[in-house]
């Protein structure tokens, strides 16, 4: 005869509402309780049970669940009758496993629940009709059903937080599907929906299995004889929730002091890193724009003063997923000294709202252009996806080096394709100390050669700028900004190429304002 085992943590009620499950003729059903103190132990407590019943078919239910269908084992078993590929079925999952780990937060969800207020969740309206499932990537771990022995990883969790998800991991290790039933009504109720976190368990579940699940993000950071700067960016990189990432650096310091800090870390295999002497600025940047791993989803870069917030990278990769007509995603960043001590916000690093919002790409492009703003961030703030970097060409326009904003042009280039999203949360740390290049007089000209030069790309092509109105406004910003650095002391000290560049976009700024006043004059 065959058997079906009942697993289950004792609770009030559970037993009784376990035992009026109908069971199918010429079944077996073996009831084996769990004490409620082993809630703590859940794995090993199902490990246990497995092991000791010869059962093919196996339910385990947590007390925190009513089952509401009482043919349900028929429907499950009838299930993995007809489809040996099914290892293990829920009531309830994820389509895409939340970067949290927890099923239970993730957005794309499968299944249906009843909540203890009495409240359907309906997150798929699935037919009965075949197949009578939906494969998921996670399942809920309240309530599981398997129709092969897979072990439970009693060695790397403990509580039930994760249990579902790991469990469906290693059913698809094994070489079967993880599916939710499908149900025209709610099969179960949680009659309490307070599940502790396990800081352990979830370091433990994304360690292993983060690999199989998410996406490889790729983290670029090029680094100029600041050691010191460079091992704390570096850490908070490590230090990120998130785990699959691959990371590159880039070294053109003349001395080895960053080589030799790196002898640290030769053990983490998702660094790459790469010691140019010879190189410049210019090359170092070369390398961090040529680099591509063709297994990587999202690229961001990291400048070797700035940090990561370690809830960065998995806020950001579940943004995406979760919104795929968004080509950017930025967030509301810190500024701190050179000692790490955060500093008072500048107008143009205020939080743009107070919660996560999406922008139209075109609007914040042309809001960017109209008053050059850089309302996005700089490098270190945002997260790219790779698949609107068509053959690795990051830029807006293609600009001389010397005058280039790093960020800006890559900015507008992903804002033509798609929409922004704005983390109102800070998730980065912006460094201002007196090191940097923003202060440097030669990089403010070339900054305003730059952004005119983006600006009549914008006009030339009908692209965020798309009325006059506009395009005339960015050219008195372009005034605002460049006219004050005639008076400047540091003026004179510019070489004569740079002079020329910044007078030629100056002078056409201005003719393109004298032709604009003309055509109202003559209307």
């Amino acid at each position: 005869m065959e058997k079906i085992a009942i697993i289950y943590t004792e609770a009030q009620g559970v037993s009784e509402n376990l035992r009026a499950l109908s069971i199918l003729q010429g079944m077996e059903a073996q009831y084996i309780p769990l004490p409620a103190k082993e809630s703590g132990h859940l794995l090993a407590a199902y490990q246990s049970a497995m092991t000791s019943s010869d059962a093919r078919y196996k339910i385990y239910v947590n007390g925190s669940v009513r089952i509401l269908d009482s043919e349900i084992l028929g429907r499950i078993v009838r299930v993995f009758q007809s489809h040996p590929d099914i290892g293990i079925l829920g009531l309830s999952g994820a389509r895409e496993l939340s970067t949290s780990g927890v099923s239970y937060l993730s957005q794309k969800r499968a299944g249906r629940l009843v909540k203890p207020d009495g409240k359907e969740l309906v997150f798929s309206k699935q037919e009965t009709s075949a197949p009578p499932y939906e494969t998921v990537e996670a399942l809920d771990g309240c309530f599981l059903a398997t129709q092969h022995d897979v072990p439970w990883r009693s060695d790397l969790l403990h509580g039930p937080l994760y249990l579902g998800a790991s469990a469906s991991c290693e059913h698809r290790r094994a070489g079967f599907e993880a599916a939710v039933l499908a149900q025209e009504k709610a099969a179960c109720q949680l009659v309490d929906n307070h599940f502790s976190s396990d800081d352990d368990d979830k370091d433990a579940f994304l360690d292993e299995y983060s690999g199989e699940l998410y996406p490889l993000v790729s983290i670029c950071i090029p680094t100029y004889q600041r050691p010191e700067y460079f091992r704390q960016a570096l850490e908070s990189v490590l230090h990120q929730t998130y785990r699959n990432l691959d990371i590159f650096i880039t070294d053109d310091s003349p001395d080895d002091e960053t080589e030799r800090l790196m002898e640290n870390y030769t053990s983490d295999l998702r660094i790459a890193y790469h010691h140019h002497p010879e190189y410049g600025k210019k090359e170092n940047w070369r390398d961090i724009f040529a680099y591509n791993n063709p297994k990587a989803e999202y690229v961001g870069w990291l400048m070797d003063d700035d940090l990561f917030l370690p809830e960065k990278i998995a806020t950001m990769v579940e943004t995406y997923r979760n919104h795929p007509n968004v080509s950017l995603v930025t967030s509301y960043r810190h500024l701190i000294d050179k000692d790490g001590k955060q500093l008072p916000d500048y107008e143009i690093t205020k939080q743009i709202v107070q919660e996560n919002t999406i922008f139209p790409g075109a609007y914040i492009g042309k809001m960017m252009l109209r008053g050059l703003g850089n309302w996005i961030g700089e490098p270190s703030t945002t997260l790219m996806c790779k698949k609107y970097i068509k053959n690795q060409q990051y830029r807006w326009t293609d600009i001389d080096f010397a005058y280039d904003i790093v960020d800006v042009p890559i900015w507008l280039n992903l804002l033509s394709q798609g929409d922004l999203y704005y983390c109102a949360e800070p998730l980065s740390c912006f460094r201002v100390h007196g090191g940097s290049d923003q202060a440097q007089f030669s990089t403010l000209v070339g900054g305003t050669i730059c952004w005119a030069t983006m600006v009549e790309k914008a006009w030339r092509e009908k692209c965020f700028l798309e009325t006059e109105e506009d395009y005339e406004e960015a050219l008195r910003s372009i005034l605002r900004m460049g006219l004050p650095f005639f008076q400047r002391e540091e003026y004179p000290t510019i070489s004569w190429k740079e002079r020329g560049d910044f007078e030629d976009v100056m002078g056409r700024a201005f003719l393109g304002l004298s032709k604009i006043s003309a055509k109202k004059d003559e209307a």
